[in-house]
């Protein structure tokens, strides 16, 4: 289980890194996104359980995590999020190389949340899991599920590429890293920022 985790969270951070680039975007991708539906409620999430008290989930028109009943959406300020699940385990920053600012990772049990500097804030850019406890909002799907419970929960419009599943919504995509034995070793959702 440990060289599970340490390869999810290789992943995430070569996932995270390849943002870096001599590409300078500007402000957030989607500024005019719809107020985050979250419940404001700080209980803890029910792994397995979609949606389950989400008072107004977010459009079904990008991917959005939730976590402790609270709907994360990407390109959110991180200050709304923390505000409503609680301070981080710890918090990792870097000089930006794709930004003006400083990145930073946020971990919070079984999840890691990655944010760009834009606008004067930190706005979030991937969600990564790093353990089995955290099931996608949706589908239910942890780490250890079969390729066959993802495509259940999330059909067969995925784009391939070497044991990486991305499903795409609007500006965001959801990835699921599937092992040899077409099982789920990473998990992310991920904001599109066209670098």
């Amino acid at each position: 289980m440990k060289k599970l985790c340490l390869f999810v969270l290789v992943i995430i951070f070569i996932l995270a890194l390849a943002a870096c680039s001599d590409n300078k975007p500007g402000d957030p991708v989607n500024t005019d996104r719809p107020p985050n539906g979250n419940s404001g409620n700080n209980t803890p999430d029910i792994p397995g359980t979609p949606d389950s008290g989400i008072s107004n989930p977010p459009p079904s028109a990008a991917f959005y995590f939730t976590f402790r009943n609270v709907a994360i959406e990407m390109d959110q300020d991180i200050t709304d999020i923390i505000a409503n699940i609680g301070e981080p385990l710890d918090i990792f920053e870097a000089q930006s190389c794709a930004f003006d600012g400083i990145d930073r990772i946020f971990r919070y049990p079984g999840i890691q949340i990655y944010t760009y500097p834009s606008g004067g804030g930190d706005h979030i850019h991937t969600i990564g899991f790093f353990d089995d406890s955290i099931s996608t909002s949706e589908g239910g799907i942890h780490l250890g599920s079969s390729l066959q419970s993802v495509l259940n929960a999330y059909g067969n419009n995925y784009r391939h590429e070497t044991g990486m599943y991305t499903f795409t919504r609007g500006l965001t995509f959801l990835e699921f890293l599937v092992d040899d034995n077409n099982i789920v070793i990473g998990i992310t959702y991920r904001l599109d920022l066209g670098l």
